[in-house]
């Protein structure tokens, strides 16, 4: 008897284990698509934040995407999966959600050329503009929306009062009219304010949300997409705070989140495929009834080169070259990795941006530096530093500026800067110091989280005139720094990036410690 028993609890093992396996291999989903339940299905492939990441790049740390490390897969390889999913479901549409064209040397070799060239070869369907797209100004972002093979639409930009893109697409799908509108961040206005605005204006995002999708529900679609770059905080409270009813289904940018499943928001879901070519987002969206019934979202990674695209891993190799050309002298060394990791810059005080304030301050003859976290983009590992880490690291078209302020405009700026802290996903704004320290209540709420400022160990005077090192960006109210905006200019210098390379080739060995610069107390949040 006993041997039956073993006999049968063997059977019922093997049957779960089989069971288990064959559930795996099998999409569930699709299994009831077969059947009949649902009618049909389209997949969406996403990508979003590229910021020039043409390269396949396992190196230095890898990257990181709101505090965790991956490898950047390179457009070469996120073709290769790309081809994949669509010879898997030919029903397919590819999105991007903005911020492609800049923040690589290899991106600004010809403004943009080399990925212009690259997601021309992806087959796209859309985009929507980022702010980053026009960190070259407004002519060169148009002029790239004539160089691609495929369409930017953006319902909340405005030239002259017309409106600058489309503002919305209908793809036929299968049978299925799939509806997709755009809109993008304020912060394309505040990447510009270096350039002449003239004529250019942005428009409420919830106002044209409301208007895109009435338009699109005018045209029967069944489905309607929103590509987004607002970023995923913004586009929930599109939904949540603002009642914008009628969205099948969000793809996010401007945020770098990864979601590793689908959110679902009232009858709305939303995902986001992270940055930096770090992950391909798929979403097989089943409709049932003539609707959205079920979105599953999953995100795909490779380190398998051998799936790249023969052309575009060429013109990455190509540009890649005339980046490294450009940039290949070196200017110094350092015994410790300088620390740019997005979320790190963006919530706290790190080595490499002591380094950048300090060299601020010093090149700028200023008593203090107030710099945006967000402007610091890569990290660079420790030993031989070249003019190629150094544009990776600091990537953005902002120049060296000494103002005049008051000490009582560095108590608002600074507690401004702290509005989403903890947060450090879009609070490029997060300022990093030089010159004084500053304290902030973990407990507190926006407006109220800064507890103190001092300078040379004594409370910061609210009313004495001081010297500040800042970047024309900020003097032009970037990141929502408006207080700045009037300061009486003393000097202007150069790039921040050519900047910092003469200040390193003066040390020769650069070493920057974490010295207690932004203190937090009453922590609620553990770190990231």
């Amino acid at each position: 008897m006993k041997k039956y028993t073993n006999l049968i609890v063997i059977g019922v093992v093997l049957i779960a284990g089989l069971s288990y396996f064959a559930i795996r291999a099998i999409n569930f989903q699709d299994l009831l698509v077969t059947v009949g339940y649902y009618d049909k299905k389209v997949t969406i492939l996403n990508t979003a934040d590229i910021h020039g990441h043409l390269r396949y790049n396992n190196v230095n740390g890898e990257y990181v995407t709101l505090g965790e490390t991956y490898l950047e897969m390179g457009l070469a390889l996120m073709k290769g999966l790309i081809d994949e999913e669509r010879e898997r479901n030919p029903n397919t549409l590819l999105l991007d959600s903005g911020d492609a064209f800049h923040g690589t040397p290899e991106a600004a070799v010809g403004q943009g050329a080399g990925l212009v060239e690259a997601m021309n070869l992806m087959g796209y369907d859309a985009m929507v503009p980022g702010n980053h797209e026009y960190n070259w100004d407004w002519n060169r972002a148009k002029e790239i929306e004539e160089e691609i093979n495929f369409p930017m639409i953006s319902a909340n930009i405005f030239k002259d009062g017309e409106p600058a893109y489309q503002g919305h697409l209908v793809f036929e799908v299968d049978g299925l009219k799939i509806g997709v509108f755009g809109l993008t961040t304020k912060q394309f206005l505040q990447n510009m304010q270096v350039y002449d605005t003239t004529g250019i204006t942005y428009e409420d995002p919830v106002k044209h949300a409301k208007e895109q999708i009435a338009l699109l529900q005018e045209q029967n679609v069944d489905a309607i997409i929103f590509l987004s770059h607002l970023g995923d905080d913004m586009d929930k409270e599109l939904v949540l705070e603002h009642g914008v009813e009628g969205i099948d289904f969000i793809l996010s940018g401007h945020g770098h989140a990864l979601y590793e499943k689908v959110e679902k928001i009232n009858d709305t879901f939303i995902a986001e495929a992270g940055s930096y070519t770090t992950h391909l987002g798929v979403a097989d969206m089943y409709f049932r009834n003539g609707k959205v019934d079920k979105v599953v979202w999953s995100i795909r990674q490779s380190a398998d080169t051998s799936k790249e695209d023969p052309e575009i891993r060429a013109i990455a190799e190509r540009y890649h070259a005339l980046a490294l050309e450009e940039g290949k002298r070196i200017v110094g060394t350092s015994p410790e990795v300088l620390d740019g990791l997005r979320w790190n810059v963006r919530t706290k005080e790190t080595n490499f941006a002591n380094l950048i304030t300090d060299a601020m301050r010093e090149v700028g003859e200023a008593d203090i530096t107030l710099f945006n976290g967000g402007g610091i983009r890569e990290s660079i590992d420790q030993g031989e530093i070249d003019l190629y880490s150094i544009s990776s690291a600091l990537p953005f078209v902002n120049t060296l500026v000494t103002v005049e302020l008051k000490g009582e405009v560095l108590y608002e700026a600074i507690e401004h800067g702290l509005k989403t802290w903890p947060y450090g996903a879009s609070n490029g704004g997060f300022p990093q110091v030089s010159g004084i320290s500053y304290k902030i209540d973990g407990s507190k709420p926006a407006g109220k989280r800064l507890v103190s400022i001092t300078k040379d160990g004594q409370p910061l005077d609210r009313e004495r005139t001081y010297k500040v090192a800042i970047t024309d960006y900020l003097l032009s109210g970037g990141d929502g720094y408006d207080m700045l905006k009037d300061a009486k200019v003393l000097y202007r210098g150069e790039l921040l990036s050519d900047m910092l390379a003469k200040y390193i080739e003066s040390k020769e060995v650069v070493n920057p410690q974490i010295e207690g610069r932004i203190e937090v107390v009453n922590q609620r949040y553990a770190d990231n």
